[in-house]
């Protein structure tokens, strides 16, 4: 199993191969479908014990992310999967729910996923710029709405670097909506997909159909059912 410090690097290096600065903010979804190849991402609803999973052939990559739940968990989600696809390269579904959580696969991509969303180094000087002695609920908001990581993952990361205590982990998870909104935050980090996107898909699969299409491959009904498929009904309805 690799261990924090190594899962730590890897995510690091991913953002040095991708340009982004180690101190920064990601747009997760939006770099991985422009970084990675033959790769399309489909939101749909699953049951709430599973955050997503992802496949793998010689030539395309396929990852699903649970609509249901919030856009920040969405993002800890697909930075997570990103591990499962480019560093274990297994041929066979992985699926990512509670029941796995505890298995060493899962530990190592969950590791990943929150440095790779929000480094170490980064989260050391976001302290620092803005002058934080101890972590308070407002603090804590206002880093997760910047690197729009989720209130969880922020909880989480925070307590594994022994910057809160316990106590505090607990006392600071209810109310987040609440608590954000009081600071003059969109709740949207917390929210789920809104109902038109609760299915939908992006990346290479869209693209690609147009491409056959294009080339008299496919007719216009197999263009349309082929893009039905992955919920791009948008495309289809010129909607």
């Amino acid at each position: 199993m690799k261990n924090y410090h190594e899962t730590n690097e890897l995510a690091a290096d991913l953002r040095r191969q991708w340009g982004i600065d180690q101190y920064a903010p990601i747009d997760i979804f939006s770099t991985v479908v422009e970084k990675i190849d033959n790769l399309t991402l489909i939101f749909m609803v699953l049951d709430n014990e599973t955050s997503g999973c992802c496949c793998q052939s010689k030539n395309d990559k396929l990852i699903l992310i649970n609509s249901i739940h919030s856009k920040g968990r969405q993002n800890f989600t697909l930075a997570h999967e990103l591990y499962h696809i480019l560093y274990e390269k297994s041929k066979e579904w992985i699926i990512c729910s509670y029941e796995e959580q505890n298995n060493d696969s899962e530990k190592e991509a969950d590791n990943f996923a929150s440095s790779l969303l929000l480094p170490i180094n980064a989260l050391i000087d976001y302290k620092r710029q803005n002058k934080i002695k101890k972590w308070s609920l407002n603090d804590i908001i206002r880093c997760e709405q910047y690197f729009q990581i989720s209130h969880l993952s922020m909880l989480c990361r925070l307590r594994k670097e022994n910057q809160i205590s316990y106590e505090e982990f607990n006392d600071y998870r209810p109310n987040i909506k609440s608590n954000a909104s009081k600071l003059g935050f969109s709740t949207d980090l917390y929210e789920s997909s809104s109902e038109n996107k609760k299915y939908y898909s992006t990346g290479e699969y869209i693209p690609l159909t147009e491409k056959i299409y294009n080339n008299n491959k496919i007719s216009i009904g197999k263009k349309e059912e082929l893009l039905l498929d992955v919920y791009r009904s948008d495309i289809v309805y010129n909607l």
